[in-house]
């Protein structure tokens, strides 16, 4: 597997279930990317680094739009924020799971998942909820 193997199968998701994607290749390093629910758009930025957490990065996003969650800039309150990042992760993790699934991967662990596909560790919680929950996504 490649990094780029699952950013594929991750734009692929997106063109299947509606969801615009947009990169540009000028954008710096550090720029996170976004996404925008209402209008079912992630910005991507492939120039992210480290480049190991780039295909957790953009199913972060998509995990943003399936989820329907508001921009972070509405946010008002760290605690609200926490919630809907915690819910793009989980739905990241989740999305990342059924890649693997499909290509016939199994993971012992929530630390191998992560390692796999360059999960922050300070993400932990809401990798061993996905890994031990496996949630399905529906959509």
């Amino acid at each position: 597997m490649t990094m780029d193997e699952v950013i594929d199968w991750l734009l692929a998701y997106c063109r299947h279930h509606g969801i615009t994607v947009v990169t540009c290749c000028e954008w710096p390093h550090d720029w996170p990317s976004q996404a925008n629910p209402k209008e079912r758009l992630v910005l991507y930025n492939p120039n992210w680094q480290p480049v190991n957490e780039r295909p957790f990065t953009l199913a972060h996003e998509i995990g943003h739009i399936l989820d329907q969650d508001p921009p972070a800039y509405a946010c008002e309150y760290v605690s609200v924020c926490e919630k809907y990042e915690s819910s793009g992760n989980r739905t990241a993790i989740s999305l990342l799971l059924q890649y693997s699934r499909t290509h016939g991967w199994h993971f012992q662990t929530p630390e191998a998942l992560m390692q796999t596909f360059g999960i922050p560790q300070s993400f932990i919680v809401d990798a061993e909820w996905a890994f031990w929950h496996r949630v399905q996504l529906l959509r």
